[in-house]
């Protein structure tokens, strides 16, 4: 299938394809397939669900690293007096990596329920597919506030620099955390919030 600006390759996914997938540009080195150099597809992927539709899924279980706030934190200001860099920079990259998927999941579920009240014939090459969204039960951000005093000097010099203390969400924290510190409870989140959706997860996938 082809796009404007994208197109699919077939290929057999390897190491390397997952590190590609992972290069965040200016944070991590892009990785050479074929002839190309590739980074993370993610700053360009406006539609993050696109790929696994195009690939004839008629089931999507989507993991995103956002917190849903209740009303009550939601209605809390993240920083006091003028947003700071760390905040704004926060703000942008939650744009590129978060927001889509939540746009995405809306259209979505906006098509499925269109084709519920269509005539199958009528479909055409669309098709409802099923979709599962889980998201961590704790602000992966706040997490990562938590261990900032353990970066490395320089980066946190970086870091505290940009504000990252003049608000309590900085997002551009978890980015840049990969510190012990912080990917064991990240792990351990993960783990305890998949265990709690376990049935839920279960009777998605088997169905």
């Amino acid at each position: 299938w082809e796009r404007p600006l994208r197109r699919s390759v077939r290929t057999r996914l390897t190491v390397d394809h997952v590190l590609a997938s992972a290069a965040l540009p200016f944070m991590f080195p892009a990785v050479r397939l074929g002839d190309d150099w590739y980074g993370d597809g993610g700053v360009r992927l406006h539609a993050p669900l696109s790929p696994a539709i195009h690939l004839g899924a008629r089931r999507i279980l989507a993991v995103s690293t956002r917190y849903q706030p209740t009303h009550e934190e939601a209605d809390r200001p993240a920083v006091y007096g003028y947003p700071a860099p760390a905040q704004v920079a926060g703000i942008l990259l939650d744009a590129i990596f978060l927001d889509l998927i939540d746009y995405d999941a809306l259209v979505l579920e906006r098509l499925n329920r269109l084709l519920g009240k269509l005539p199958r014939q009528e479909w055409g090459d669309l098709r409802p597919v099923d979709l599962l969204v889980l998201r961590p039960s704790q602000d992966l951000a706040k997490l990562a506030a938590d261990c900032e005093s353990r970066l490395p000097r320089g980066l946190r010099f970086l870091t505290r620099g940009l504000g990252t203390h003049e608000t309590s969400r900085p997002a551009l924290l978890s980015l840049l955390m990969f510190l012990p510190e912080y990917l064991q409870p990240l792990i351990r989140i993960g783990e305890s919030d998949v265990e709690a959706r376990l049935d839920e997860i279960a009777a998605f996938v088997t169905d």
